[in-house]
């Protein structure tokens, strides 16, 4: 009896060690389980707060983009010319005078204000000296006083401010004051009028 007593003991120590294996086997396998699922659900977890941060950086900066292409728009003049943008003298001579003077109306199509420049550019001239060569602008029916045409590009009309849907109108007249000897009519005085608009810099022509 004490030999089976014995022996039974020995297989139920046995039994308990194999139950105590399994479970600790078991419980292994869990924290490795768990292990996983906790990193796979960290990494799910950092890869869909990374594309929501694209997606957000995305719609920010098209918004962005709509917002300054809106900008760009509304902030555009429109510029009309009666002769073209150019203005040419020829048969500079005594008693001289822009037979059609030049006329530009300027508007400003968009809903915001503007501010925008006159420049007279690309010159070239056969006058040595522009003195007695000179022009006026007219705005709203007041004229300036006589002024030198340029030799070199100048603006003539700095940081005009122009209204939503408003269309100002200059008219530039050209005469000569001196005298040539020899009445000599071959003198010329070519340039281009170009109107800048300062919020976005660009330069519009006809």
């Amino acid at each position: 009896r004490m030999e089976k007593n014995e022996s039974f003991k020995e297989e139920l120590e046995t039994q308990y060690a194999i139950l105590i294996k399994a479970k600790e086997k078991k419980e292994q396998q869990r924290f490795v389980i768990l292990l996983i699922i906790t990193i796979i659900t960290m990494l799910f977890v950092i890869i869909s707060v990374f594309f929501a941060y694209k997606a957000y950086s995305s719609t920010k900066d098209i918004k962005q983009e709509n917002n300054t292409k809106i900008e760009n728009y509304y902030r555009t003049l429109s510029t009309t010319y009666n002769t073209g943008s150019s203005m040419n003298l020829s048969g500079i001579g005594n008693g001289y005078r822009l037979a059609t003077p030049k006329i530009i109306q300027i508007t400003n199509e968009g809903n915001a204000e503007a501010t925008f420049d006159i420049k007279i550019t690309n010159i070239q001239t056969s006058l040595l000296s522009t003195n007695n060569l000179v022009y006026t602008l007219t705005r709203d029916g007041q004229t300036s006083i006589n002024k030198e045409l340029p030799l070199s590009d100048t603006t003539i009309v700095t940081d005009m401010k122009i209204q939503p849907n408003e269309t100002i109108t200059y008219i530039i007249n050209v005469s000569f004051n001196g005298v040539i000897e020899a009445n000599n009519y071959s003198n010329y005085y070519n340039s281009n009028i170009v109107i800048e608009q300062k919020d976005n810099s660009s330069s519009l022509l006809e």
